[in-house]
């Protein structure tokens, strides 16, 4: 993610005409690898993770987008626009508040008109910060020889704009509606300050 945090669960995968690849599905460290394969001159190299459209999306991130629309505390970051275009319409608007209330209570499971996860290639220059759209969401490769290391995505969590998101196992799993827990009592009269 922006902040360096790994993404488990991402399912990554090499595109080429007339070839089929395995997929990668990172693990909590994030990292994909496709060894040993035969890969041709020229392929792309896409990202994917779409469930738990919920995970990291609050009330919080409501009010930092309605701030944002009201130019009251703009976003300047071109990843959190990004995650604040909930209906995936290429800009920030109220009805991006609207489709994340409906996530956050409960009548969607999951944004009808975008992905649960964006990723953008991390070399990826923004011609303008400000307006992010389009971006590139494929690493586009040729002439590939030995090991490449720094082909890397920016995991955009849609709906997160404060980046509470759990992206992998090894993190603390944020507040959310599905942590029932209930408690059984015997009935009785109490009094103040005693302690039951």
């Amino acid at each position: 993610t922006e902040d360096v945090q790994a993404v488990e669960l991402v399912e990554v995968s090499i595109n080429a005409p007339g070839h089929v690849f395995p997929t990668y599905i990172t693990s909590t460290n994030g990292q994909y690898n496709f060894t040993p394969v035969i890969i041709p001159s020229e392929f792309s190299i896409q990202a994917e993770r779409n469930d738990a459209h919920r995970n990291g999306v609050s009330t919080l991130d409501l009010v930092k987008i309605q701030k944002h629309l009201l130019g009251i505390e703009t976003m300047d970051s071109p990843y959190d626009l990004i995650a604040a275009d909930a209906n995936n319409s290429q800009n920030v608007s109220a009805i991006d508040l609207i489709e994340l209330r409906k996530l956050i209570l409960g009548i969607y499971t999951e944004l009808p008109a975008n992905k649960s996860w964006r990723f953008v290639d991390k070399a990826f220059q923004f011609a303008d910060v400000s307006n992010p759209w389009p971006f590139q969401e494929t690493i586009h490769m040729t002439g590939m020889s030995g090991d490449v290391l720094d082909k890397d995505f920016v995991a955009i969590k849609v709906g997160d704009v404060n980046n509470t998101v759990q992206a992998n196992a090894l993190q603390i799993l944020p507040r959310n509606g599905n942590g029932v827990v209930n408690l059984v009592a015997e009935n009785r009269a109490v009094a103040a300050g005693e302690i039951v």
